[in-house]
């Protein structure tokens, strides 16, 4: 198991509770060839800045999201990547800290066990970590990508298929000075957005003036 690059010994666990029976899905393990074992769980801390400078609503602001990246390799050669990336490092139960102290009590008890089996993964981690499925998520993602390179197909198509070539976009207007607000409307307008989300928080005086700008510019 590592953390930021530095590896530390994986040890094998105990064979862990059965969790609750999960909603049926179809099999693709027989898609995927021999059995695969997992060697090696990783994980990396990635600040994501904002571009914009900073994200702000109510009583937050943000100039970075804390996001964890992780890498989980087989002995078949082949490494699958994940990543959660909580809305802030502490504003939802998905808390960005907690991502990786969780990870590092999954990860040794899963040494061993086959990626691609998704719902026996799942049963092993709510094993060894009840709840908290936003630490689960990456590890989760992480198995779907190595199931899509060992079958040689897409995650969209292994999940029941692609349903749409686009996916609309809306753009958040972060809280700020109402002028300012009005003037990022017409900035992302320009860029082809038609559908976007305001943030506010403060004084309801102020809010309601910030409401009032942007509601003009649309």
């Amino acid at each position: 198991m590592c953390n930021g690059g530095a590896c530390l010994p994986a040890a094998e666990s105990g064979q862990p509770r059965r969790a609750q029976a999960r909603s049926k899905r179809t099999s693709t393990h027989r898609l995927a060839g021999p059995p695969m074992k997992i060697t090696k769980v990783s994980f990396w801390q990635i600040d994501l800045p904002m571009r914009e400078g900073a994200y702000s609503w109510a009583g937050h602001s943000y100039a970075a999201f804390d996001s964890t990246v992780v890498a989980i390799e087989t002995d078949a050669g082949i490494t699958g990547y994940g990543e959660v990336c909580p809305l802030g490092p502490a504003y939802l139960p998905a808390y960005a800290q907690g991502v990786r102290t969780g990870i590092r009590t999954i990860a040794p008890g899963l040494i061993g066990a086959d990626p691609r089996d998704i719902d026996a993964i799942y049963a092993r981690m709510d094993g060894l970590l009840n709840g908290h499925p936003y630490v689960k998520s990456a590890l989760d993602m992480a198995c779907w990508d190595l199931l899509g390179k060992v079958a040689g197909l897409p995650v969209y198509t292994l999940l029941g298929g692609r349903i749409r070539d686009k996916v609309k976009l809306f753009k958040v207007i972060s809280k700020a000075a109402p002028a300012q607000m009005s003037d990022k409307l017409r900035e992302y307008r320009d860029l082809g957005f038609d559908q976007y989300q305001m943030k506010v928080g403060g004084e309801a005086a102020v809010d309601i003036q910030r409401i009032q700008a942007v509601a003009a510019g649309l």
